[in-house]
């Protein structure tokens, strides 16, 4: 017969989340008396493994704190998306977060990717784990490092378990925030399809989810298999489909009265929406911008003149001056608005679909074979807008301004989108078993042990594409020459036909700038750039589990074994980006490296008191790792934890260990991206107030004290050979309350995690300021500068992945579970999560302060407050919930003030400043969110003994989203952490079997 250990265990824990408000690990005492109870009936229930332990315990509780969360809980508040039930908890909602909220932002593992920040500490410092084994990282682009949650299959999952300290000795590399662990259910006897669908109530919808799922397994006399197959497709929330995400209206206000101060627009009367400015000409030479007039619009404004224009001259006589710095009003009749901008997506659109499979057989002899094998692919899309603005030479036959026009380029909206296909795989095979043959021999002793040994292999597997504007095919048609309508020999990449373009192309008409290209123009200017992305991980792990002795207060448990791990990354970007022909985009390099990890580690779990006074029982749990990286050496950690159950009511539990994160494949091996920034310290060193350190040595350099402002390269790449692993300390300390008098549980834990050597990148202006701050150019940084002795202009600054940070985080959470039975048979319950952030600050290296980003708004980190409650009520068929989801007030005015001088909204008689010829006007703006809480309500009705169907409604009061005045942001709103789709309703029917 099968040793059905496994699957009985699996039963237990899956009991704990019976409660529709999901389960809680620690505090649970169910699945301690169901323990009981079973060994009193003389049922074999065997210890099971838990998330931050290797051993096998016969109680579910940990030294370290575990929130939990099931799918049942999932399912009644109306998700079904893996990223948004994980980065919904408060241990995550509190801090930005990587989702399909990102259009046109750069992020680790490339667009579309999805990812888990516990605490705001960074994705790569998440250790997310699938049955307690790890996944490989997934992405597409150059930086593929954290796990991507799109791979994860969501119908198998049973419930989510995340440890909230530090877990290096137990899982390896990257568990410093914390572990995230997946468990997919394994007791599964039947088969079961279930249907969801998700809509906003808003005209218009966008934002739709739809999924559909099938499950199976069988359990038999030798083994068992499982199988899942799932779809999932969101569709796209575009910024045209809700007012506030469609308008970036300026929301400032009057620093005398806090009188809202935006313009309004002629058009509308509504405030006036600066997006993106677009449809326009700018000539330095006749000092700005110009568009063509509208009928019916009034361009009779002050400031719609400029220095030497002629309006009866006819190239200028359907312009009109705009945007006008120190002229309000022409402001608002300016192109801020195209269909370009109101097309790109807020959220983006994904479509899904997963294969799982797991399985066990029984061989006799103690020994069962098993394994898992899981496909998932990913199709995402990105659809965003940016400028085009070319500059045209003045004696280009297009240019309409000429000579007098000085530096003149049209300013155009196109659509900039990206697409992803990614194929993920993961397989995995072994052994486990027991060593109950040795009972009766000279080894008897372990013959209480278990044993496990598996291999793993995972692949990622990912082509991208993007839309491209060929750089060559924009300097042959901008190039000076009063015959140089195309230049053919310009063309040295994309291929481009100037004979399909013999007028060129006209820059500056009003079809142009409107961004109504002909085919032939499209077909010579834009393009599609296509890279691709493997990411390969193979791993194998043996493991060992058992009791060492017997001490008066228990058994000695302990638990031992070793990893060999191998990562291989290889990321082969576009032609354009690799030869630089993207316009005004960075140069991509084809990155590739690998990296081989060996680990030792060892566990023990002592039992010290049970059953004195004041100490029901007393358990000690010590755990290390010796862990040796290829690309960088060795690193030891250790966790020590204290469990101490004071009464049966009270308990006190602490732990206190170190963590590491290796260096990511892409921090050691990027191949240097480049680009241009204002890096030079010697910019003006005479007059700008510089230390004498810096302008001795710019002195020395040759550098003139009067050297006008430029920009430099920058090439940013990995730190192979230099970048050694990030280390952190953890403690955590809790208090759990369960009276014996009401079924209530309370705990309230304290979190200090302290991260050094943060892998980052420095900067250009900061690498080439520290150099030049340095007592004849000694600095180590010096190396990473290079100035020309002959133009002593600075040349290059390599912004390479550094060892240069540190950041702390200290927290307090509080949970509690309730349960009140009724004597009509109705059920009561009650959960509540919440997390409150102590200290957030970060500190690069020479940095003399700490900057501070506790209680900000998600721009920077995300506010100090976050958490969940629901409410659920059952009652024969009937199951009803009411939950919230709660963030807290933030603010960056004290990291940007709460003022700006701002030359739109003053004039030469109202201003408050003035730099050369420009006045300025201090407005108020708006760089704090308000308190937010949504609601959500569901139903669920068990219509037979093998169908159900669950209907709701989320963001029950149709909540909008805070607004604000930073640029980051989508229309008025945050880019992340609110409610972009407004009220939905939500169905789910699954029938079983």
């Amino acid at each position: 017969m099968l040793d059905r250990k496994l699957l009985l265990a699996s039963s237990v824990i899956a009991g704990l989340g019976l409660a529709p408000v999901g389960a809680w690990a620690q505090t649970q005492t169910q699945a301690s008396a169901k323990s009981e109870k079973a060994a009193e009936d003389g049922d074999a229930v065997e210890a099971i493994v838990v998330t931050g332990s290797r051993i096998k315990r016969n109680a579910y509780n940990s030294a370290s704190p575990i929130q939990v969360i099931t799918s049942e809980q999932s399912e009644l508040e109306g998700l079904v998306n893996t990223t948004e039930i994980i980065q919904s908890s408060s241990l995550a909602s509190g801090s930005f977060q990587v989702a399909d909220e990102l259009t046109g932002y750069n992020v680790t593992g490339g667009p579309g990717v999805n990812t888990i920040s516990l605490r705001g500490l960074g994705a790569n410092r998440t250790l997310v784990l699938l049955n307690g084994r790890r996944l490989t990282p997934s992405g597409v682009r150059g930086t593929v490092g954290p796990v991507d949650l799109n791979t994860i299959p969501n119908a198998m999952i049973d419930r989510v378990e995340i440890l909230k300290d530090g877990a290096s000795s137990i899982y390896g590399s990257d568990a410093v925030a914390g572990v995230v662990n997946y468990i997919t259910k394994t007791d599964y006897d039947g088969g079961r399809v279930r249907v969801y669908g998700n809509a906003p109530f808003a005209k218009g919808g966008g934002g739709q989810e739809y999924s559909a799922e099938a499950s199976w397994g069988k359990t038999f006399d030798r083994g068992y298999i499982s199988a899942s197959a799932s779809y999932y497709k969101q569709m796209a929330l575009r910024r045209g489909d809700r007012d506030y995400t469609s308008c970036s209206a300026d929301n400032y206000y009057s620093t005398t009265n806090g009188a809202r101060v935006d313009l309004t627009d002629p058009a509308t009367g509504d405030y006036k929406c600066f997006n993106q400015i677009n449809n326009v000409a700018y000539t330095s030479g006749y000092g700005g911008y110009f568009q063509y007039m509208q009928p019916g619009t009034s361009y009779s404004y002050t400031g719609n003149t400029a220095p030497g224009f002629v309006a009866s001259n006819a190239a200028f006589a359907n312009l009109a001056r705009v945007a006008r710095a120190n002229y309000p009003e022409t402001y608002r009749v300016a192109n801020y608005d195209s269909s370009v901008w109101q097309r790109a997506t807020v959220i983006s659109p994904v479509e899904r679909a997963s294969f799982y499979v797991t399985g066990g057989y029984d061989l006799g002899a103690g020994v069962e074979a098993y394994g898992e094998f899981l496909y998932n692919r990913r199709n995402s899309e990105q659809n965003g807008a940016r400028q085009l603005f070319p500059t045209v030479a003045t004696t280009n036959p297009n240019n309409i301004f000429g000579a007098a026009g000085g530096t003149a380029y049209p300013v155009i909206a196109v659509a900039y989108d990206s697409i992803q296909k990614v194929d993920y795989y993961r397989g995995l095979g072994g052994l486990r078993g027991d060593f109950k043959f040795l009972e009766g021999s000279k080894l008897g002793f372990l013959s209480g042990w278990d044993w496990d040994v598996y291999g793993q292999y995972g692949k990622s597997d990912g082509t991208y594409s993007v839309s491209s504007i060929n750089s060559d095919a924009i300097a042959a048609t901008t190039a000076a020459g009063a015959s140089n309508y195309c230049v053919q020999s310009l063309v040295t990449i994309s291929g481009g036909d100037c004979s399909t373009l013999p007028t060129g192309i006209p820059w500056f008409s009003s079809r142009v700038l409107a961004g109504q290209f002909t085919d032939a123009e499209k077909a010579f200017l834009f393009g599609v750039d296509v890279g691709h992305t493997t990411y390969e991980q193979s791993l194998v792990e043996a493991s060992f589990s058992g009791e060492l002795f017997s001490l008066p207060a228990g058994k000695v448990g302990a638990a031992f074994g070793f990893t060999y791990r191998h990562d291989d990354f290889d990321d082969s970007p576009g032609t354009a980006s690799l030869n630089n022909n993207n316009w005004n985009l960075t140069r991509a390099g084809h990155t590739f490296g690998t990296d081989t990890t060996t680990e030792a580690f060892a566990e023990i779990d002592v039992p010290v008191l049970k059953d004195l006074f004041l100490v029901k029982s007393l358990d000690l749990q010590v755990s290390g790792r010796h862990t040796e990286v290829d690309s960088y050496g060795d690193s030891d950690t250790y966790k020590i934890g204290l469990n101490w159950q004071i009464t049966p009511t009270w308990r006190l539990r602490m732990s206190d260990g170190t963590s590491f994160r290796a260096p990511s494949l892409y921090e050691l091996y990027l191949a240097d991206q480049t680009g241009y920034s204002v890096a030079d310290p010697c910019i003006l060193y005479g007059s700008s107030g510089a230390s004498q350190t810096i302008v001795t040595n710019c002195a020395a350099q040759g550098v003139s004290a009067t050297q006008a402002s430029y920009s430099t390269l920058v090439t940013a790449g990995g730190g192979k050979g230099i970048l050694k692993a990030e280390t952190s300390e953890s403690k955590t300390i809790g208090v759990v309350f369960t009276p014996s008098f009401i079924n209530l549980k309370v705990a309230v834990d304290y979190a200090d995690i302290d991260i050094s050597n943060e892998i980052t990148q420095f900067g250009a202006a900061k690498i080439a300021a520290r150099c030049y701050e340095s007592v004849g150019l000694s600095s180590p940084f010096c190396s990473l500068v290079t100035r020309d002795p002959t133009t002593h202009l600075l040349t290059l600054v390599k912004n390479d992945y550094v060892n240069v940070a540190s950041q702390k985080s200290r927290a307090i959470d509080l949970t509690t579970d309730y349960r009140h039975d009724f004597d009509n048979g109705g059920q009561l319950y009650f959960n509540s999560q919440f997390s409150w952030q102590l200290q957030d600050t970060s500190n690069l290296f020479g940095e003399t302060e700490e900057d501070d980003y506790n209680g900000t708004t998600y721009i920077y980190d995300g506010p100090d407050f976050s958490g969940k409650a629901s409410l659920s009520y059952r009652k024969g068929p009937w199951t009803y919930t009411w939950s919230s989801t709660i963030t807290g007030k933030a603010s960056d005015a004290e990291i940007l003030g709460d003022t700006v001088g701002s030359a739109k909204y003053a004039t030469s008689t109202s201003y408050d400043y003035v730099v050369g010829s420009t006045y300025y006007k201090y407005v108020h703006v708006k760089y704090h969110t308000e308190f937010m809480a949504y609601h959500n309500v569901s139903a669920r009705k068990q219509i037979d003994d093998k169908t159900t169907m669950t209907f709701g409604v989320q963001n029950l009061f149709d909540e909008a989203p805070p607004s604000i005045s930073s640029s980051y942001r989508v229309g008025n709103s945050e880019i992340w952490g609110y409610e972009l789709r407004g009220r939905r309703g939500f169905l789910s029917i699954e029938r079983s079997w």
